[in-house]
């Protein structure tokens, strides 16, 4: 019986292994005592199969160790208390509250459910962790928000995934799309039969399964054509390393049993569903029980007694054997989807490379395509993918391209840097609007009047101060190096910057913009690059003229485009560039082509603390009176990994409304097809002939929706559904109380903080547990760019941090199957590991201000 054994997946780096899978004996819960007597130790076991190499497990055992995890009211209360606190700075929280037509997700009232959540504390509705966090991130996801995001407690233990990924699509481009496994649709194109399609998932029609898993587990979406799509396999999924929501990031527990059915009536697939350890081995300590496992991963805290030095040495290992050499293309990570030959590759391309772009000339339509699946790059390969979209420009018109496509699938942002740098390679004489602005408020206002003024009063004439002032020029709370839109002119105060603006029921500040022609702003803002075009009087860019019209250029997404991705389709659409979205659930009508964040700024959790810190600590030497408004303490209470919100909304010129309640449909929907979802060559043509030369291939009804045409449609009524943490029936385990220990171990040390800063390496070379020892190039002082051993975290799977994840390398691990009651289940996905690298230098690396060129 499955609970009667602890069943235990590890990953083999390579190959598809099928090794006999890994089960720990479990003793025979007891039939008479408590339900938190029962397998009590089941954390423990988990933590051991970890500590020996293995990292995939049953979601059945995770959920037991995960409901075993006792509560403390307390320490519930700080926690929601903090984030009732941190999402007071939450740009939009009016709008989610009374959205405008056409927003196509819930209203949700954050205010009032933070509230909600505090009574069921009092109340005592919950008996372990796990339920009062699942109501929490509930909360959290309601937001539907990308720059809102908290991974933190229990939930960070683990992730939950289907062992198969999936695609959806349409036989012809005109047929509604079907549900097929990956796999199963890739051996059918070079084995010679014909995939069945999915018929019911554990007994629900497949679309209706999916429609709600999609509902409970995608996150920061604005529609619910991008949360499926954010399911689904992709080839640009592929080349980032990272798994999708289906297989391999589903945040809640989806049951046991995975039963798939097929419309052919071949054998259904009895599985079950896996759960991903999102932590390191040897990195808890002795753990045992579900206590153990709440102060370790709600408290942070680790036994005194527990030595880890020797892990931590044993962790770093060697930073030459980790680096998997970049291939130059994308075509084997994206199993041939790519073409073999780019006709330009950035440098270094490759999942375990720095390099992300790529560009390819279709002769024979005349269309060049520019593959852009990411914005976060590590700083130092900024300038390399400039010079490869440079690249890209000159070789496609040296080969007289007429048209051109700019694939922005699975893009969720990153450097914000790159979209203006884009925008301005396409279009040099013209300038984005790109403005935003805040929520204005008593805390938010003390803040910024403090920064502002101690950023003000930093006497340049001194060495420190100068450096200073350069570093914190582009600061979030420092407004008087940036613009006015409204006058064009750098603000000369906080409270004239403050408003407030009263729109939907609130106040903001006003309308904003980044001072471009500043090159000390800019190099604070953008990582220590220089965007000289933006400066004035500068004339050796690339492209003194524009090469294509708007009309010759098209923007494919498939709806996952936020952040600084929906900030250049905002900069190129602005100007009259068309767009076209690809995918989506299986129903005619329009989508979105940016159904990600739309704000302006993400901001953590971490640098909030850090600011409202300094704040006080300036209040002597400040005009305004800072410590009677700014909390004196910010207590998490939880450990988090990361948490974050969004502090600016984008708002457009002459407009009170945030860009993220905009219905914002594309030009042309296409579905992805059997002939093109795995062969983007045949996507790209399909994609260039819909938007320039047959609209027919459109999807049914998508057309005549964009702001862009004269008389836009209406939005379409919002299909969205609330979600529900059963999928499947389960039943909640009673884990106790903590009703006397509220600050955990008598006798612990904290586990260091992710928001911890950046630090050189010791002379030993050994950082602290989960941080290695590796090289960091930084621009920096009058030696410009340079190289330093720096303490950095690892990540995993592309996760967050403080940062840039940059996988390395593939994940070690000993298995990759394990026995289901009567098959093998075989995890499919490919898990990665990496490390989690600054977005700019410090004077704690040894920099001084000295911006790079680009």
């Amino acid at each position: 019986m499955l609970s009667r054994h602890l069943l235990v997946l590890g990953f083999a780096a390579c190959g598809l292994a099928r090794s006999v899978p890994h089960r720990i004996a479990r003793q025979e819960p007891s039939t008479t005592g408590s339900a938190t007597d029962a397998r009590s130790t089941i954390c423990g076991d988990i933590i051991d199969a970890v500590n020996e190499g293995y990292q995939i497990f049953a979601a059945s055992d995770a959920y037991e160790c995960l409901t075993s995890v006792p509560f403390n009211a307390a320490v519930a209360s700080r926690f929601v208390k903090y984030w009732n606190e941190t999402l007071q700075f939450q740009s939009t929280l009016a709008y989610l509250k009374n959205p405008p037509e056409g927003y196509q997700q819930p209203a949700v009232d954050v205010v009032s459910e933070f509230n909600k959540l505090q009574q069921k504390i009092a109340d005592g509705a919950y008996t372990n962790q796990y339920d009062f966090e699942a109501d929490l991130q509930l909360l959290i996801f309601a937001l539907k928000d990308g720059h809102v995001s908290l991974n933190a407690g229990v939930l960070s233990a683990f992730y939950f995934a289907s062992p198969y990924e999936i695609i959806s699509v349409s036989v012809d481009g005109k047929q509604t799309p079907k549900v097929y496994l990956t796999d199963d649709f890739l051996d059918s194109t070079t084995q010679g039969y014909t995939a069945s399609a999915i018929a019911t998932i554990n007994g629900t029609e497949a679309t209706e399964f999916l429609t709600r898993y999609a509902a409970l587990n995608s996150w920061g979406y604005v529609e619910p054509h991008a949360e499926w799509n954010d399911l689904m396999s992709h080839p640009t999924q592929d080349i980032q390393g990272v798994p999708n929501t289906f297989s391999g990031w589903g945040t809640f527990y989806p049951g046991d049993d995975l039963t798939i059915t097929f419309e052919n009536q071949s054998a259904p697939l009895e599985l079950s569903w896996l759960a991903i350890y999102n932590d390191f081995a040897n990195a808890t300590g002795p753990l045992t029980t579900g206590g153990d496992f709440y102060n370790y991963f709600v408290l942070g805290l680790l036994p005194d007694s527990f030595n880890d030095t020797q892990e931590a040495a044993d962790f770093a290992g060697d930073e030459g054997n980790t680096v998997v050499s970049a291939p130059g293309n994308w075509y084997n990570a994206s199993y041939g989807a790519f073409p073999e030959d780019p006709d330009v590759a950035q440098l270094d391309l490759g999942v375990y490379g720095d390099g992300i772009v790529s560009g390819y000339l279709l002769e024979d339509i005349s269309v060049g395509v520019l593959s852009i699946p990411t914005f976060d790059a590590v700083p130092q390969s900024i300038g390399n993918f400039s010079s490869a979209v440079v690249d890209f420009i000159r070789n496609a018109s040296t080969a007289g391209m007429q048209k051109v496509v700019i694939d922005l699938e699975r893009n969720m942002g990153g450097a914000t840097s790159l979209s203006y740098l884009i925008f301005k390679l396409f279009f040099p004489e013209l300038m984005p609007y790109a403005g935003s602005r805040r929520r204005s408020f008593d805390l938010a206002n003390t803040l910024g009047s403090a920064t502002t003024e101690w950023w003000t009063s930093l006497n340049e004439a001194d060495d420190s101060d100068r450096y200073t002032k350069f570093d914190e020029a582009a600061n979030e709370w420092v407004i008087t190096d940036r613009l006015n839109a409204a006058t064009g002119k750098n603000f000369t105060s906080w409270s004239e910057y403050q408003g407030p603006i009263v729109a939907n029921g609130d106040s903001f500040s006003l309308t904003e913009q980044y001072d471009l022609s500043n090159p000390t702003f800019q190099t604070a803002a953008f990582d220590q690059w220089l965007l000289t075009m933006y400066l004035p009087d500068k004339t050796e860019w690339p492209f003194l003229e524009r090469i294509w019209n708007p009309d010759q250029i098209v923007i494919l997404t498939d709806g996952l485009c936020g952040s600084t991705c929906a900030l250049f389709m905002e900069m190129m659409t602005s100007v009259g560039v068309k767009t076209i979205v690809a995918g989506g659930r299986p129903v005619d009508g329009p989508m979105q082509a940016a159904s990600g964040n739309r704000g302006a700024s993400s901001y953590s959790t971490f640098a909030l603390d850090a600011d409202i810190v300094k704040a006080r600590s300036l209040d002597a030497d400040l005009s305004v009176n800072v410590n009677a408004t700014l909390p004196e303490v910010r207590d998490e209470a939880i450990y988090t990994k990361y948490g974050g919100f969004n502090i600016r909304d984008q708002v457009r010129k002459d407009d009170t409304t945030p860009l993220q309640f905009k219905y914002e449909a594309a030009d042309c929907r296409i579905y992805y097809t059997l002939a093109n979802i795995y062969n983007m060559t045949r996507l790209w043509h399909d994609a260039a002939t819909a938007a320039f030369t047959d609209p027919s291939l459109c999807v049914e009804g998508s057309r005549g929706f964009s702001a862009a045409d004269s008389s836009p449609k209406a939005p379409p009524k919002p299909i969205s559904q609330e979600p529900i943490l059963s999928l499947n029936s389960t039943s909640t385990q009673q884990a106790g109380v903590f009703e006397e220990v509220p600050d955990g171990l008598e006798n612990a040390r904290s586990r260091i903080r992710v928001s911890t800063p950046t630090q050189l390496c010791p002379a030993n070379k050994i950082c602290p547990f989960g941080y290695a020892c590796r090289s960091v190039t930084v621009t920096c002082a009058a030696e410009g760019t340079r190289t330093v051993p720096a303490c950095i975290p690892a990540c995993q799977n592309g996760g967050q941090c403080v940062g840039t994840c940059r996988l390395t390398s593939d994940a070690e691990s000993k298995r990759q199957t394990f026995r289901a009651q009567d098959g093998t289940t075989q995890y499919q996905e490919k898990l990665s590991t990496g490390f989690c690298y600054p977005r700019q230098g410090t004077r704690a690396l040894g920099c001084k201000y000295d911006p790079g060129t680009i």
